[in-house]
């Protein structure tokens, strides 16, 4: 059985640009190459602003890797300027970080702002983000405190825990089945 795909066309202009800046000369430095604010959480709608963008700038995408966390559920194939790119969800991708990666530049790292930020402080954080001499990860970008983090994975930990061991599911079915014999 093969994958699902999603075709999709460039969408139509909308008067709004791409919220999207990169640090000078792809230089290398930081934790990632530049920001990205999205309208929304869903990836697909997204992508291809931020791919049309890339392809003009570094060329052709081949795998994009998100935290499947951020992200509405997601095809795991796009197919962009007749060409498949691998949409790669995952739960070690860094939270609020997005990598592109093409055979003509490599890997590139973007800080996901999320949708939902006031605007002048997203302004800001995808500027820092962009600055060749910010070397911040994306939580000390984005003004998420030690404590935060650690809540926030601990909370992620507790998810993933929850949900390999059979979560609601079997929970519902144990009581069902101590119910039935009592």
């Amino acid at each position: 059985m093969s994958a699902p795909t999603l075709h999709a066309v460039a969408p139509a202009s909308t008067g709004r640009g791409l919220r999207l800046r990169l640090k000078p000369g792809n230089r290398a430095s930081g934790f990632v190459h530049g920001a990205w604010w999205p309208r929304s959480t869903h990836l697909i709608t997204e992508l291809p602003a931020l791919l049309s963008a890339i392809f003009s700038r570094l060329g052709r995408v081949d795998r994009v890797i998100y935290d499947e966390n951020s992200w509405a559920p997601t095809p795991l194939r796009f197919e962009f300027r007749a060409h498949s790119v691998i949409l790669d969800g995952s739960r070690d991708q860094p939270i609020n970080t997005l990598s592109v990666i093409g055979e003509p530049f490599g890997k590139l790292v973007l800080l996901v702002v999320p949708p939902y930020t006031n605007p002048s402080h997203a302004y800001s954080i995808v500027m820092a983000a962009a600055s060749p001499d910010d070397f911040s990860t994306a939580d000390e970008l984005l003004g998420v405190t030690r404590q935060e983090a650690e809540d926030r994975n601990s909370a992620l930990m507790a998810h993933q825990r929850w949900e390999t061991e059979g979560g609601a599911l079997e929970a519902i079915s144990v009581r069902k089945h101590t119910l039935s014999a009592g």
